[in-house]
């Protein structure tokens, strides 16, 4: 139980500050840890309950026009990634994945400017992208973050789209996952013993993202990508 509540401490920490990057840090510990039929709904029960506060507490700077046009088709493609979980090739998603993921974030560090992407099609391009990898393998957030890098939302409004749509998603993966019965009495003991380690986590996240920097901030989320890219291509 120690060991899971430090997990979940560290991938809140992260998700504060960020915005995202909580599930990439805590699926594959908690996996190793529980294994994947506890850990998947588990952590989809922390997580919607941190995107909560998260989007609570940044609700002033969502931007309610962005929501729509990435949300209703992540909607679509969440039912299409939970029928393709057994029929696609997990590693060969993940890989290439891995693949933009790193290229993108060199792209931007290298100091070239990233595509704009102005035209409303990227959002729905994006949004379902991340529907499809969050129904299929809890891996939805990367597109959306490439998708606000590209658009150059400040960090407020990068946190509060996030965090916003994160939760929304989560919302009805864990109606899914209640519906095929994952949401079992160990699934809700691990995770209601994680809810103080979540909320520790929140408010140090909160108070450290407040000494980051537009220039810094956006460095950082895009170094974070490239470590994500690599971690997926091993």
């Amino acid at each position: 139980m120690i060991l899971v509540a430090l997990i979940v401490l560290l991938a809140a920490l992260v998700q504060g500050v960020m915005g995202f990057g909580g599930a990439l840090i805590a699926m594959p510990l908690l996996a190793a840890l529980l294994g994947i039929k506890i850990a998947v709904p588990a952590f989809a029960i922390i997580g919607l309950v941190a995107t909560f506060f998260n989007s609570v507490r940044l609700r002033r700077h969502v931007t309610a026009g962005d929501l729509i046009q990435l949300g209703l088709p992540a909607l679509l493609g969440i039912p299409l990634g939970v029928w393709l979980l057994a029929r696609v090739d997990e590693a060969l998603v993940t890989r290439a994945l891995g693949v933009v993921l790193l290229a993108y974030a060199v792209y931007g560090l290298s100091g070239l400017a990233l595509p704009p992407l102005r035209h409303r099609a990227w959002a729905f391009v994006f949004g379902f992208t991340s529907g499809i990898l969050t129904g299929a393998y809890n891996t939805g957030g990367p597109p959306v973050v490439v998708y606000g890098v590209a658009r150059e939302w400040s960090a407020d409004r990068f946190r509060a789209n996030l965090q916003t749509f994160f939760l929304l998603s989560s919302l009805f993966v864990v109606a899914l996952h209640g519906l095929a019965g994952h949401l079992t009495l160990p699934v809700w003991q691990y995770a209601l013993v994680s809810l103080p380690a979540l909320l520790v986590g929140q408010l140090i996240g909160a108070r450290l993202c407040r000494y980051l920097d537009a220039a810094l901030f956006k460095k950082i989320v895009l170094l974070f990508l490239a470590l994500v890219g690599v971690s997926l291509l091993i």
